[in-house]
């Protein structure tokens, strides 16, 4: 998974990736809204929010 791609998650939707980090990175910059997907096997996807009704996601890695 990479910076730009869409996916298709079960509690958002359609999303796009803005950045893909490691599980402690992701921590620190905020992303720890679960978007529960599951359909790749080395990445979760979380958000974060960013304003009302504003959110951004990365890609973070399993491992």
């Amino acid at each position: 998974m990479q910076k730009g791609d869409t996916i298709r998650t079960p509690r958002f939707l359609t999303v796009e990736i803005s950045t893909v980090l490691g599980r402690a990175e992701a921590w620190e910059q905020g992303f720890r809204e679960p978007t529960h997907y599951c359909d790749d096997p080395a990445f979760d996807v979380y958000g974060k929010h960013t304003g009302t009704n504003r959110m951004i996601f990365a890609a973070v890695a399993k491992n």
